[in-house]
């Protein structure tokens, strides 16, 4: 997949240190200073985006929501995807904007599945989802490319905050099937991440909260 354009700010800095290139206009040890946290904590959306990228997860960084469209194209293009399936209203929205054909109730008949997400996990680049994502479904009964839209407020540290955040906001009625999925790569520890790798093309379209 071609890789995005060029991005200013945090996410472009350290976008561009995970592709080798230096940033323009900027010294290499500021660029450097983004890994060279032997006294200071790594932030948590970077170990997020290094941890999911290692787990062979795809990242899109979407600065704009027209990027969204452009990535989930581009994707349908090179995954020869002819539609995907999608039941939420706000992404149904994206897809269609992308020129993207929709499924809403024939998962099987997808080539593709796309969903939300509860929260992105710092410490092990995975993603939190829960039967509302899947509607019930087995990871293994969905289409082989899984396409995630979240935004950057869902990046938290670690499962435990995941956990209270999905507490938190159902009150109660906790939805089933909390897990986390990474890319294809097997992790080096079992218990690395406390989530499973699911094989199929993981993609992961972050937008900014305010778009």
């Amino acid at each position: 997949m071609a890789e995005s354009k060029k991005k200013t700010g945090f996410f472009g800095k350290f976008l561009n240190v995970l592709s080798g290139r230096p940033e323009e206009n900027s010294s290499e040890p500021e660029t450097q200073s983004l890994f060279s946290s032997s006294s200071k904590k790594e932030p948590v959306d970077l170990s997020f985006v290094k941890n999911f990228t290692a787990s062979g997860g795809k990242f899109l960084y979407c600065e704009e929501e027209k990027d969204a469209y452009e990535f989930l194209a581009q994707i349908a293009k090179e995954s020869h995807l002819n539609s995907i399936f999608c039941n939420e209203s706000n992404l149904q929205s994206i897809l269609q904007k992308a020129g993207i054909k929709v499924l809403a109730d024939d998962v099987k008949s997808a080539d593709a599945f796309c969903s939300s997400c509860e929260y992105l996990i710092s410490f092990n680049g995975g993603i939190m989802i829960t039967a509302n994502q899947t509607m019930g479904n087995k990871l293994n009964d969905l289409p082989e490319t899984f396409i995630t839209v979240a935004r950057t407020s869902q990046i938290v540290e670690n499962l435990r905050s995941g956990l209270t955040g999905i507490r938190n906001k159902y009150s109660g009625n906790i939805p089933s099937q909390i897990t986390t999925i990474k890319g294809p790569i097997k992790a080096s520890a079992p218990e690395e991440a406390g989530g499973s790798t699911c094989n199929k093309e993981v993609y992961l379209l972050l937008l900014e909260d305010q778009l």
